[in-house]
């Protein structure tokens, strides 16, 4: 399990810390009984223990799994798709701003059969899909595309920086 899948799974959980958490993180990522308790490094009569003395643990760890197994997989997807769309965009913006700055017939076949399909991306009716991913924003507040982009570009540029 991936250190962001752990935590994910241990924010969902309502026992902060112990080996009680670590049992149930294992258990919503959809490990059996026996798998969570080794890896969680406890018996399975502790586990029998605690069905019968916290009632708490012993719905999270029947009926209460479902709930929180759909919880983790739309956070789970939720930050994977917020990682993958960041890294598109930046992307995106390579290949057009490379086009802009340089020219198109500085593109490569590659680069320029990118930008064609990448354009169809571009229409009003996707601005409007992305906002309602992202939460729209509100009246007080609106969504700001350009925030978002820019950002993005000034953490690429961070990251030259340091590499460098």
């Amino acid at each position: 399990m991936s250190e962001e899948t752990a935590q994910i799974a241990s924010s969902i959980i309502p026992y902060e810390s112990g080996k009680k958490a670590r049992y149930l993180s294992y258990r919503v990522c959809n490990f059996s009984i026996r798998e969570s308790t080794q890896l969680a490094k406890v018996t399975e009569r502790a586990v029998r223990y605690w069905r019968e003395t916290d009632e708490n643990f012993a719905h999270i760890d029947g009926d209460g799994l479902t709930d929180l197994r759909r919880q983790m997989a739309n956070e789970y997807l939720d930050m994977e798709f917020t990682r993958n769309f960041r890294l598109v965009l930046q992307k995106d913006f390579e290949v057009l701003f490379k086009s802009v700055t340089e020219g198109d017939d500085v593109l490569t076949d590659r680069e320029h059969n990118y930008l064609i399909k990448l354009r169809n991306h571009y229409s009003p009716q996707n601005l409007a899909a992305i906002k309602q991913l992202l939460g729209g924003g509100t009246l007080e507040q609106p969504f700001n595309f350009t925030n978002l982009t820019l950002t993005i570009r000034r953490e690429r540029e961070m990251l030259e920086i340091k590499s460098e």
